[in-house]
This record gives C-alpha cells, sequence and structure tokens, in this order.
C-alpha cells in the first residue's frame, strides 16, 4: 500500500467518523433547560437512605431548600429530624441507546444523569443520588486489560424502575419508555462550599485537608495495627482484601503526618501499623528479612516498610524502628541485578528470587533506599539507590511502554529528588521534568469534560477521571520542581510544572470527603468517612492507598512552599 493509498483511507475514515459524530449527537443530545425543568424530585433522606419521595413543582432557592411545602414529605422530615431534603430538578431529557445493556450502560453521564421510566399513565425516576447512594455509576462495563470500569450498572438501575412502578424488568423493556435525564441538584446544606482553585490554593487549606486525611486513616487503626482496608462511604462497611505495600504505605504517610499536625493519636495509630509489619508481616527470606505472608513476596512491600521505618526513626516517634531497616535493605539490595534493575518477587519456599518486573517496586526501591542512606549512611545503599534510578531513566526503556507504564513513574523522581543533594543525576531529572511535559498533555482543563476534572489526567471524556494518579503524580511533580530548583533551572520554566501542581492538588481539596458536604446525606455515618479521598467523585469506595498518595502529595506541598 502506498503512501497516496494510505491517505486517501485516512481522509475517508476522518470523514466517516465526522460524519458519525454529527448523526449521534443530533439523535441522543439532551435537550436542555435549566430555566424550566420539566420535574422535579424532591427525596427526604436519612442516614444513607431513601425515607420519601415525590415529585413537586419547583425547586426552592437554596437557603429554603428544607421547607417541601408537601404533606407528605413534610411528614417524613418531622418523623426524621435529621433528615435532609434534596430537591433533583431535570433540567434535561434525551433518548438512550436501549440496543444492547453495554450501550445503555455508556449513554449514562456518571453522576450528572439518571433515567426515566415510563409505563402507561405512570413515569418513575432513578436519580443520580440514587446511583450514587448504591455504588452504581462506573460498574457497568470492566476494562479488565486496564482494571478500569464504566458505565451504570443497568440491571440494578432497571430493578430500581422497575419496582417503582410495580412490574418487572421484561415488561419495562417491553412495554416501558426509557429516557435518558440531566440533573441539577439542590440541598440545604450548613457547610460553605469548597471552592479550591490552583488561584485560591493556601497552606493553611492544605494542611488542614492533609491532617484530615491523616485522621481517616488513623481512625481505621484497630488494636492490632490493621487498617479499615476498603470502605464502601455509603454504608460505612469494610470490603474484602489487604495488601502489605499499601499497609506500609498508609504508615509511611500516618508518621508523616504524626510529625506535621503533632497529633498524638495519629501517632499512636502509626506506631500500632508499624508495629504489625514489625511483629508479623517481617519474616525470613532466605538469609535476609522480608514483608509478607505468603510464599511469594514482593521488594514493593519491603521498601514502603523501608519508608515508614525510616519516617518513624527520623521523626522520633520510635527511634527504634531505625535498627530493623538494615535487615530490609540488605533484602533489597539482594533482590537487586547487576543493571541496576530489581527482581520484584521473591518465592520464600525455594528461597529464590524471580526475575520479574511489575508497576511501582523499582522506584519503591530506589526511594527507600536512598531515605535508609540518609537515616544510617550506609554507602551500600546508596549505591544501590543511585544505580536503580539509573537504569529506571535509561535501559528500562527501549521504546514508549516497553517495560513499564509513563504514567507511573512517581516513585522514581521523588527517589531522585531525594538523592540529588548526595547523587545528582541531570538525565534522571531531565526524565522527570519530560514525564511531567507528558503529563501535562494529559491534564483536563475545566471544560473538557463533562465532571470535576480540572486537574485530573485521562485518556478521555468516557471514564471518569481517577483521582490516585493525580495524588502520586502531584507527589512526584513537586519532586521534580524541588530538585530543578536546586539546579539552577529558570524560574520561567518551571511555571507550568507549578500551575500544573497547583491544579491538581485543588482538584484532590474538591474531592475529598469531608462530613458537612452536599453529600453527606448519601453516607451512613459522613463523620466515620471524614478526610478520605474517594477513586474518583462517583466512586466511593475507599482504599487506604487514595488517601496515602493525596495526603503525601499535600505533605510534600506543605515542605516544598517554604522554599524559596
Amino acid at each position: 500500500m502506498n503512501a497516496e493509498t494510505i491517505v486517501r483511507w485516512i481522509t475517508a475514515w476522518v470523514f466517516a467518523t465526522a460524519i458519525a459524530c454529527v448523526v449521534v449527537h443530533r439523535v441522543y443530545a439532551l435537550d436542555i433547560d435549566r430555566d424550566h425543568p420539566r420535574a422535579v424530585v424532591a427525596s427526604v433522606w436519612n442516614g444513607g437512605q431513601l425515607v420519601e419521595r415525590a415529585v413537586v413543582a419547583r425547586a426552592p432557592p437554596h437557603d429554603q431548600a428544607q421547607s417541601a411545602g408537601d404533606p407528605t414529605l413534610d411528614a417524613a422530615l418531622a418523623s426524621h429530624p435529621d433528615a435532609t431534603l434534596v430537591y433533583e430538578s431535570i433540567v434535561g431529557e434525551g433518548p438512550l441507546v436501549a440496543w444492547s445493556q453495554s450501550a445503555l450502560a455508556m449513554s449514562v453521564v456518571a453522576g450528572h444523569d439518571g433515567i426515566s421510566a415510563t409505563l402507561g399513565e405512570r413515569t418513575a425516576y432513578v436519580t443520580p443520588d440514587d446511583l450514587l447512594a448504591r455504588q452504581a455509576y462506573d460498574r457497568g462495563i470492566r476494562l479488565g486489560a486496564f482494571e478500569l470500569s464504566t458505565g451504570v450498572d443497568v440491571p440494578l438501575a432497571l430493578a430500581i424502575l422497575s419496582d417503582r412502578l410495580g412490574t418487572n424488568v421484561r415488561d419495562l423493556l417491553d412495554n416501558g419508555r426509557l429516557r435518558r435525564i440531566r440533573v441539577e441538584r439542590t440541598v440545604a446544606s450548613t457547610a460553605a462550599p469548597r471552592v479550591a482553585t490552583a488561584d485560591t490554593l493556601t497552606d493553611a487549606r492544605v494542611r488542614d485537608a492533609a491532617a484530615a486525611a491523616g485522621r481517616y486513616l488513623a481512625r481505621g487503626v484497630d488494636a492490632d495495627g490493621r487498617f479499615r482496608y476498603v470502605v464502601d462511604a455509603p454504608t460505612n462497611t469494610v470490603l474484602p482484601g489487604y495488601d502489605w505495600p499499601r499497609h506500609a504505605g498508609a504508615t509511611y504517610f500516618l508518621a508523616q503526618i504524626a510529625a506535621l499536625s503533632g497529633d498524638t493519636d495519629v501517632a499512636w495509630a502509626a506506631l500500632r501499623a508499624a508495629s504489625l509489619l514489625r511483629d508479623h508481616a517481617m519474616v525470613l527470606c532466605g538469609e535476609h528479612r522480608c514483608i509478607g505472608d505468603a510464599r511469594v513476596v514482593d521488594v514493593g512491600a519491603a521498601a514502603l516498610t523501608v519508608l515508614a521505618f525510616v519516617e518513624i526513626a527520623r521523626t522520633k516517634l520510635d527511634a527504634g524502628y531505625g535498627l530493623l531497616v538494615p535487615e530490609l535493605t540488605a533484602f533489597l539490595r539482594a533482590q537487586q541485578r547487576p543493571d541496576g534493575e530489581l527482581m520484584h518477587l521473591y518465592d520464600r519456599a525455594a528461597q529464590r528470587p524471580i526475575d520479574t518486573q511489575l508497576l511501582y517496586y523499582s522506584g519503591e526501591a530506589a526511594f527507600a533506599l536512598s531515605r535508609a542512606h540518609t537515616l544510617l549512611g550506609d554507602g551500600r545503599d546508596l549505591d544501590a539507590a543511585k544505580r536503580a534510578v539509573e537504569h529506571q531513566v535509561t535501559a528500562a526503556w527501549s521504546f514508549f511502554g516497553s517495560r513499564y507504564y509513563w504514567g507511573e513513574e512517581h516513585w522514581t523522581c521523588q527517589a531522585m529528588d531525594d538523592l540529588w543533594n548526595r547523587a545528582p543525576s541531570a538525565r534522571a531529572l531531565q526524565f522527570c521534568l519530560d514525564w511531567q511535559a507528558y503529563n501535562r498533555k494529559l491534564q483536563y482543563g475545566a471544560a473538557e469534560t463533562p465532571y470535576d476534572a480540572d486537574g485530573a489526567y485521562g485518556l478521555g471524556p468516557l471514564l471518569t477521571p481517577r483521582l490516585t494518579p493525580v495524588g502520586s503524580r502531584t507527589e512526584a511533580a513537586l519532586a521534580t520542581l524541588d530538585a530543578a530548583r536546586r539546579a539552577g533551572i529558570a524560574a520561567g520554566d518551571l511555571e507550568a510544572l507549578d500551575r500544573q501542581i497547583r491544579r491538581s492538588l485543588a482538584l484532590l481539596l474538591r474531592h475529598q470527603l469531608r462530613s458537612g458536604d452536599a453529600n453527606a446525606h448519601l453516607l451512613a455515618d459522613p463523620a466515620s468517612v471524614d478526610g478520605a479521598m474517594p477513586g474518583t467523585e462517583v466512586d466511593w469506595q475507599l482504599r487506604i492507598d487514595y488517601s496515602q498518595h493525596a495526603g503525601c502529595a499535600m505533605v510534600r506541598w506543605l515542605e516544598r512552599s517554604k522554599a524559596p
């Protein structure tokens, strides 16, 4: 196929795609009229449960939102003094792509759209609040290769609608009419809205958010030192699963925030979590000590435990933890190959390393070895950290994506920064500056998606932007900015990086769960999840590393903002 033929095919593809986009938009676009809502759904919520609902003529002004003017709703409010009255105005309506369950799942914008169903003379609604309370967004289609999911949970939405219409799903699909609805919410709230932007970011606001994240994690550490690993925020229930690297990472952050805030409850939680690593998870791997409780363990758990123990010793929460660091760094060094790369797994039964590579672990190990050297001064740790970083920024890459996903170098760049005063690498700094420039290409602007995503990173408007990469990439961006300043790079060249950081931090502050927020009525116990960082603005399953990465980014901001 010659070049001219290729150009013709590309031109035809672009033309066909443009025509398809125009047709889809004309057929499926919503008809929006905010001044004349089609209906207003008024709901009484108490402790995350829907108590009563009615369709009313209009939503009152925001400051009068607790005045229902409907006998059924007023009775429900009288019976539940702590309940919240919420108005969801249907300001837009349009067709659903209903020819397949997957297409229907993708037809609803998470957090903004619901579904109406009309059967005969009756109409029922599944509103965004209904779907948020049941965590039904981003549950429709799972993209297994990328561990992502998108789309609404169609069976759940249809089950709710059919129940409200007094029928079954089959009858609803055969004889009913489904429509997509765009909803705007009015809810009474005593708390002032948190409108964080890059231009309004202050140390005080970041410090408050970081402390809240630390308190959230600390409240979840039990007497044995285990975290509430994954929590479903609407029901405040703990979900199955546990992970030693994330346990160690959360312990590291608790030690940081304990030193920053002086909060004794956080400090004791950090020490309980660390004692579980020391007394239960620290096991033999051949002649060295590692972290895990399975036959095959990974270097990530050992590396993040080193970070936690170094931070606990460095901040004098308990200096004795520094004595345990050499046993773990010896294991990390033993896992390192002559070229600087690490073998990421170890088979305890066979007493041999497994030379395979996974995301994050080499960067984590490099950072841990560097931090260990600052505490104990062992030159072997410094040499191993230097070689690991050098490999990550050179030989680990033969082409884009050849070994690691280039969106996940946050630990490598923190290691680069930590090594700068002892073993500066201009090549590693340039690698991190290039990576952050790449990230800026992926960073959403204020109007590029239907979501509140200014400062987030993603690959298109169909996926709700995840918040954890915002936290981790901001950690690395701050580390890169710090090293670049010390390297003498011109201030003008760093303005874009500084702006990138500010936008991302503001996004994290806007989406952090706080007990007085407008979404509190959808939570069984808002105070218990105060300070947590959700997965996305609609995914309220709270894993400990979500709060850890966001919190560590905030701590780095507070440390670096003091620099001249």
